[in-house]
């Protein structure tokens, strides 16, 4: 029995076993606060689909980076992007954004400390000490920074705390001798000031195996996807009498892991094994280009911020000004079905203000200002073809949005948000040039009416718009598509949810049902007779449900979970004579009956990233113990099969992800400050992959997922 196993099956037994010996007590759920509507409120109370994962949730479900936020959001899909080592790829509600290159917007924002970033690379973010992490589905605008049109990922970090000196330590050993170090300090200087630094390393072996013959056969044997990443956060906070508070973070990571290598799925593979490279039977190695030939890989990327948060009131007014600066330098070399590199540097500017007011009567609102100002030059080599680009980005928003309590039971929001940006944009290739300017102007607005059942009961109907300003293609791979222009996206959902709350507040159960519909969705694909480039599908339909739960039978066994469900189509690909919609989105027909491109075969593709259900079960048990609290956690995860391709082909691109287990065991003394837990994910060391590319089965490249990993965890506070 594997260690894995023996994991799993204790982790499984003890969880049965506390459902049958625990009695049933006076349990109720703990109150979840959210910040989604810019205030601290119950998570039952909002009218907003939002999951909100607590401090003890990051622990329990082994939450180290964002990839691991799979399995506690409904109908999201992660992932590292295509080829890279750190650059994120968000799916929320089957629309997101896989092309990190370029200065081509994120479907899904990311906000760090109510910063935005604006990029993917080197947005998979390492979890340390942070308070909490929030998911928000749907359009984001009316409250928040930047507009984003699937939804926005909020992390919020640890404050500095006043009145308190402490210290953290966690150490993580591991297999594929991974090793962590997690150090946190906080440190109060008199009363009114205080600093908290954190420090993480994080190191681990490669799971791949490089194995080319030939030319490249003294490369043998060398291991490929290395994590070595080192990250740092000081803060300093400072009050100013009894309603003002100053904080200023200063961050910086340094990632030299190595970008995910690509490998043959098991039937085409010469081994049967994803996590070794060799070319295929009989093929000797004369050229990288050559499957299973190629072996450089390598990355560096530094990001480092600074930020400055302004809060207070004043005359029954909150405000909170968040001034914010980043830079991102990226040097990647890696295979993409063909050698590519890239170097990337990156700079933005933002500044959000924002005013709420505390009135004691029926309305309250929140009003802001947002500016965001971005310079990125990108140079690539693709298939030793050179480029480069040189682009700007200007956005300023006005927005805002107010309560009205109708009753003490009926209440109606409305929101609005007016965006204007300018984009400067001047690329040099092989097959052309461009420089080119845009303007865009856009209002984006919101309508919600929440209505309380009884105590235990809301329920709400919400429509909100929003915008993705348009761009250009990265790629010139034809005369014909120098830098193709792609126009602004739109989109309009309408959301019916209830939250509720059971048994004396032992089961919340959380239900939405969501439709949206985007004009000229913003694609990135293969197009017949231009290669690779951005394109808008003209109308594109999404719909589906999503539901999070959480049971506590006792104060010591706690079940949650969520499923989410898709139904997501293109419902207008219009003529591909003049609209590469049909060509691109087929790949020239590569799915269609004959390989013939039609329209009627593009109206019947699935839209990538986008399983038809997703869903998680976890369950969590403490039992006193020793003087101690022994803590058993585990989490069981299923979806339905997609495709990570745009064509739906070549067959190999629809990822059949299976069955996954996790678990976890810790205990902790109560009198002494240190902990221990022994944990494992992926227990049953399935192999699969979540992203692949290359246009046929003998072509594809598929980028594996992690297999079985276990560890022990030691902690030490004082």
């Amino acid at each position: 029995m594997t260690y894995s196993t023996k994991l799993m099956a204790l982790c499984s037994t003890a969880l049965i076993g506390s459902v049958v010996a625990a009695p049933i007590a006076s349990a109720q759920i703990d109150v979840v606060v959210t910040t989604a509507q810019r205030q601290s409120q119950n998570l039952q109370d909002v009218p907003v689909s939002v999951t909100a994962v607590t401090i003890e949730e990051i622990e329990d479900r082994q939450v180290y980076d964002l990839l691991d936020l799979q399995t506690l959001v409904p109908n999201i899909n992660l992932g590292t992007n295509t080829g890279t080592a750190n650059a994120a790829r968000i799916f929320l509600r089957g629309v997101g954004e896989d092309e990190s290159r370029g200065a081509v917007d994120q479907a899904v924002g990311i906000y760090v400390d109510g910063v935005y970033v604006g990029r993917s690379v080197g947005s998979l973010f390492d979890v340390v000490d942070l308070e909490q992490i929030e998911v928000l589905r749907g359009p984001q605008g009316t409250l928040y920074g930047r507009n984003s049109n699937g939804g926005a990922i909020k992390l919020t970090s640890v404050k500095p705390q006043m009145g308190e000196t402490s210290g953290d330590l966690r150490l993580t050993f591991g297999n594929n001798s991974r090793f962590d170090a997690r150090a946190v300090g906080n440190l109060a200087i008199g009363e009114t000031t205080a600093v908290r630094a954190t420090i993480m390393q994080r190191k681990r072996d490669g799971f791949h195996t490089l194995n080319p013959t030939g030319a490249f056969a003294a490369d043998a044997g060398t291991e490929v996807g290395e994590q070595d990443v080192l990250a740092a956060r000081l803060m300093f906070s400072q009050d100013f009498g009894a309603d003002w508070n100053l904080l200023i973070a200063l961050d910086r990571t340094e990632d030299d892991s190595d970008p995910t290598p690509d490998s043959k799925p098991a039937g085409f593979d010469q081994d049967d094994n994803i996590f070794t490279i060799e070319p295929d039977a009989g093929v000797n190695c004369v050229s990288v280009f050559q499957f299973g030939c190629y072996t450089t890989y390598s990355n560096s990327t530094v990001t480092q911020g600074a930020n400055a948060t302004l809060t207070g009131s004043f005359s029954g007014f909150d405000v909170t000004s968040i001034t914010g600066y980043r830079e991102m330098e990226d040097d990647l070399v890696t295979r993409i079905t063909f050698p590519y590199q890239q170097q990337t540097e990156q700079n933005q500017f933002s500044q959000e203000v924002t005013l709420g007011s505390n009135f004691d009567g029926m309305f309250n609102f929140v009003a802001g200002f947002y500016y965001f100002n971005e310079s990125l030059e990108l140079a690539q080599n693709f298939a030793f073809l050179p480029s480069t680009i040189d682009t700007e980005t200007k956005s300023t928003s006005v927005f805002g949005q107010g309560v009205f309590d109708v009753t003490d039971k009926l209440a109606v929001t409305g929101g609005i948000r007016l965006t204007k940006e300018e984009k400067d944009f001047e690329g040099n290739g092989a097959a052309g040039s461009r420089i080119d300017q845009a303007d865009f102007d856009n209002t984006s607005y919101s309508v919600k009416v929440d209505y309380d059942l009884n105590r235990d009961n809301m329920v709400y109907a919400s429509y909100s718009t929003g915008f993705k300003s348009g761009g250009w293609s990265p790629d010139a791979f034809s005369p014909t598509a120098v830098y193709s222009p792609v126009d602004e996206e739109e989109v309009g959902t309408f959301e019916l949810g209830m939250r509720s709350e059971f048994w004396d507040n032992r089961f919340q159960l959380n239900s939405t049902y969501f439709f949206s519909n985007y004009k000229d969705l913003q694609i990135g694909a293969t197009v017949p007779g231009v290669g690779f480039t951005r394109f808008n599908v003209p109308e594109t339909e999404i719909s589906g449900f999503e539901f999070e739960w959480r049971f506590a039978p006792t104060e010591a066994f706690t079940l949650s979970g969520n499923l989410g469900i898709l139904d997501a189509e293109y419902t207008d690909v219009t003529d591909g004579l003049t609209n590469p919609a049909i060509g691109g989105l087929t790949n020239a027909g590569a799915p269609c009956p004959g390989g013939i491109a039609t329209e009627a075969c593009a109206l019947d593709l699935d839209l990538k990233n986008a399983p038809d259900y997703k869903a998680s079960v976890a369950a969590t048990y403490k039992q006193d113990l020793f003087g101690g609290i022994m803590t058993y956690s585990g989490d069981i995860n299923f979806e339905d099969n997609a495709w990570t391709l745009v064509a739906n082909a070549p067959s190999l691109a629809q990822v059949d992800i299976p069955t996954l287990v996790n678990g976890r065991i810790k205990y902790q003394p109560e009198s002494a400050g240190w902990s221990i837990a022994v944990w494992g994910k992926n227990l049953s060391d399935e192999e699969y992959y979540r992203v692949g590319s290359g246009g046929s089965n003998a072509a594809f490249g598929a980028y594996a997922a992690e297999p079985a990993t276990y560890g022990v965890d030691l902690g030490i506070s004082f």
